[in-house]
């Protein structure tokens, strides 16, 4: 041990910083918000959190989709022919919304933008995200 110890002499102090930063990184991430992997994995693969959402069914001629924390909000939407849908990027990167058979899509939306389209053929729709193909939702049109 003693020629170990001559070879490598801040071995004792590597293992000891180390040692300390997993203890640093075990104390966080035992502490609600601080630091939530889960969290971390659906931001760095552009997941969104996937709870469970209420269905809407809008009877206006004008509703808006939000679209923050990699989800669709409402994910699930009814709207009667001839409504226009605006989809609103509200999160802090690019998103768009495009049909599963490609019979429309919106532009590629950066923080603050939005795009508007008129849905007149009742039909529904699965559309996603082609940036972040796990983001999924459903527009039906009466």
């Amino acid at each position: 041990m003693a020629k170990m110890a001559r070879r490598f002499p801040m071995m004792g102090t590597g293992l000891a910083a180390l040692v300390a930063l997993s203890v640093l990184a075990s104390a966080c991430g035992s502490v609600s918000g601080m630091f939530d992997m889960d969290e971390m994995h659906r931001q760095m693969h552009g997941v969104g959190s996937r709870e469970p959402q209420t269905p809407v069914v809008a009877d206006a001629t004008q509703v808006t989709v939000e679209i923050r924390d990699y989800d669709f909000f409402p994910r699930d939407l009814t709207v009667e022919a001839g409504a226009e849908v605006t989809w609103a990027n509200r999160d802090s990167v690019p998103h768009d919304a495009t049909d599963g058979e490609e019979a429309w899509s919106t532009v590629v939306l950066n923080q603050g933008g939005s795009a508007t389209l008129t849905f007149d053929a009742p039909r529904t729709y699965r559309y996603i995200c082609t940036i972040h193909p796990d983001m999924e939702a459903t527009l039906t049109v009466v």
